[in-house]
């Protein structure tokens, strides 16, 4: 007994590697159906009305939503259903009309908070207003609503600038925002600045910004961007 404890690793595994070959295969067979069996897709829940509005709650406490982002997800809830159990789908649908407007009423949906909140998000990564605008369509924004979220992120620019850049284009320190994050024009080393000048202005320029204000931003001095980027940081 002491001398099977003693064995070392080495010793083991080459015990190991002399056992019965049919040994091995059975092993061999088994782990692969255990992998087979992981890999199988899981059934996806039926719907109900509980069952939508804790997947709502449970979606929303983690992330912030609009209400056709919410209602996209669901909806995709209940196509699953629909084909897996037979669920009807109207009054599925009706399940989900009526979680959504508990939704809103409780607070957990707030479009106009919404929109306001990820363009503010947006700006601070120096994304374009018309970026931001398009982004904000693309999540089933009203254009009332954005065009109020837009409205609102101009003039809260406004009011965190300097007093000597009051009154400036807020995408221009957007695109100052976008410089500074990805280290382009000023903020690149002072011996490939001028090497890289045509990439940095393409990469602005991808981002929705124009010439002109690309232009500005490569060829200014970080100093001289503090003031614009107050814009942006006092949001």
């Amino acid at each position: 007994m002491i001398e099977k404890q003693r064995q070392s690793p080495e010793t083991v595994a080459s015990g190991a590697q002399k056992k019965p070959a049919g040994n091995a295969s059975f092993a061999s067979n088994k782990a692969k159906n255990a992998k087979d069996q992981k890999r199988e897709p899981k059934r996806p829940r039926k719907v109900t009305r509980d069952y939508l509005m804790n997947y709502a709650t449970w979606y929303l406490e983690r992330f912030a939503a609009s209400r056709a982002r919410l209602e996209k997800l669901m909806r995709g809830k209940i196509r699953l259903s629909v084909a897996e159990y037979g669920t009807d789908p109207e009054e599925a649908v009706s399940w989900m009309n009526s979680v959504l407007s508990a939704c809103e009423k409780a607070g957990f949906i707030n479009d106009d908070a919404y929109a306001k909140g990820r363009a503010r998000s947006l700006l601070r990564k120096g994304k374009a207003m018309r970026v931001i605008a398009a982004d904000l369509s693309a999540r089933g924004i009203a254009a009332d609503q954005i065009d109020q979220a837009i409205a609102h992120l101009k003039a809260e620019a406004q009011e965190a600038a300097y007093e000597e850049v009051r009154g400036t284009d807020p995408n221009i320190a957007a695109a100052a925002a976008y410089a500074r994050r990805r280290r382009l024009g000023p903020w690149r080393r002072p011996d490939i600045r001028d090497e890289k000048r045509d990439k940095d202005m393409a990469a602005l320029a991808r981002q929705g910004f124009g010439y002109d204000t690309a232009t500005r931003i490569i060829n200014s001095d970080i100093e001289e961007l503090e003031y614009l980027l107050s814009m942006i940081d006092g949001i």
